[in-house]
């Protein structure tokens, strides 16, 4: 599974899983797509490699023997003086010292394992190389404190040199960056600026120097013109974009979002259902079309928005903003009971258990559910209520200790 989210640093890393989460100013940083695609196939083969159930079981086997050692030996000086803190400090250095030694074995096998995955993807092998290269150069010219990456993944010039090496091996000439990754760099850009203005005039300089791929520049800016109100430039800039490539999804959904902001909703979803016409059911089509009419208010735009989101549910009802916004729409239409069991698996699958349960409890509660709106509640409270109890007993643990 993988995350990509807003965190301003030059990071990404594998967890218990197998989710893989990007952190935003690394997608940002990386110049080619290869370079992006190499990272990833690096946090792959720490997944798949086992590498995070070895570094936790091998912690456990490392931890215990030192620490019991550490203690003998702050015994054996009665906890006093030099020889106590010696003993303790010595200890902690050989815990270190064992992960960080386990973390370099996973580091190199992580590289050699990314690199084959990369190839076979059609990705350019070199691209993991390079970004290594130039994690180090930024290291090297931003001061002190290295860049997050670096504090997860150690980078020196032999690991960037093996790992060009193998790539060389496996190369089978130069992959070329897509459009629409440039796109979605610059989407991300605009997305996650804290300054649209200061980014708008970043990108008419970027214009006259030509800094950024032509296509990129003009779809980033006019997305940075809509989010300050400037509706009418961004949707000229998206229709002679659209113009020279009128099968590009992402210009259309950009024309549609800009069409949304400036309040011309019959524009925008007559553009929404061209588009899921094309291609039916969508996800992120779907989504957007939903968005369209949830901001129209209104019964009516509800029930519209509900119908467009329900054939998504049994596929994507995991993801707990798309059931947040099946929440809304149901409300709007009308159907408060199914709105509060959305909210509830939404409260559920971001770990708030207790107010998951209190808004079914609460739903159970009313007077006026039918047998099956009843049924389905009771089975879904009795499906969570052992994780519920589980977390409470938890928490009481927690506060005791």
């Amino acid at each position: 599974h993988f995350e990509l989210i807003n965190v301003p640093v030059v990071n990404a890393f594998a967890s218990p899983g197998g989710l893989v989460v990007t952190f935003s100013q690394l997608m940002l940083y990386a110049e080619t797509e290869s370079e992006l695609a190499g990272v990833l196939a690096h946090e792959i083969a720490h997944v798949t490699q086992r590498h995070i159930t070895r570094r936790m079981e091998s912690s456990m086997e490392d931890v215990i023997p030192i620490l019991l050692g550490t203690l003998a030996l702050a015994v054996a000086t009665r906890g006093e003086g030099d020889g106590a803190q010696a003993a303790m400090a010595s200890g902690m250095a050989l815990m270190q010292q064992r992960q960080i030694n386990f973390t370099r074995e996973n580091e190199h096998e992580a590289d050699r394992v990314g690199i084959q995955t990369l190839a076979k993807a059609g990705f350019d092998p070199i691209g993991m190389g390079d970004f290594f290269a130039r994690i180090g150069a930024l290291h090297r010219t931003g001061g002190e404190k290295p860049p997050e990456y670096l504090m997860t993944h150690p980078v020196s010039t032999t690991r960037v040199a093996e790992a060009k090496a193998r790539a060389d091996k496996l190369r089978k000439g130069t992959q070329l960056t897509s459009t629409e990754f440039k796109l979605m760099r610059e989407r991300l850009r605009v997305i996650t600026s804290t300054d649209l203005p200061a980014l708008v005039r970043f990108y008419q300089e970027a214009r006259r120097s030509k800094e950024i791929d032509p296509a990129a520049l003009d779809y980033g800016l006019a997305l940075a013109q809509s989010r300050i109100g400037d509706h009418r430039a961004a949707h000229q800039s998206l229709e002679r974009l659209a113009k020279e490539d009128p099968h590009r999804l992402s210009y259309q959904l950009a024309l549609a979002e800009t069409e949304r902001a400036a309040r011309d909703f019959d524009a925008a979803d007559e553009r929404y259902a061209r588009l899921l016409e094309e291609r039916p059911n969508h996800r992120v089509v779907s989504i957007a079309f939903a968005r369209s009419q949830i901001e129209r208010d209104g019964q009516a735009a509800g029930r519209r928005a509900v119908d467009t989101l329900r054939p998504l549910m049994s596929q994507y009802g995991d993801d707990p903003s798309l059931q947040q916004l099946y929440a809304r729409a149901n409300e709007l239409a009308g159907d408060k009971v199914r709105a509060a069991e959305a909210y509830a698996q939404a409260y559920f699958l971001r770990g708030k258990y207790e107010d998951a349960m209190r808004q079914l409890e609460q739903t159970a509660a009313r007077n006026d559910l039918d047998y099956y709106e009843r049924a389905r509640i009771d089975a879904q409270v009795a499906e969570w209520q052992p994780i519920v109890l589980r977390e409470r007993r938890r928490a009481e643990e927690d506060e005791r200790g």
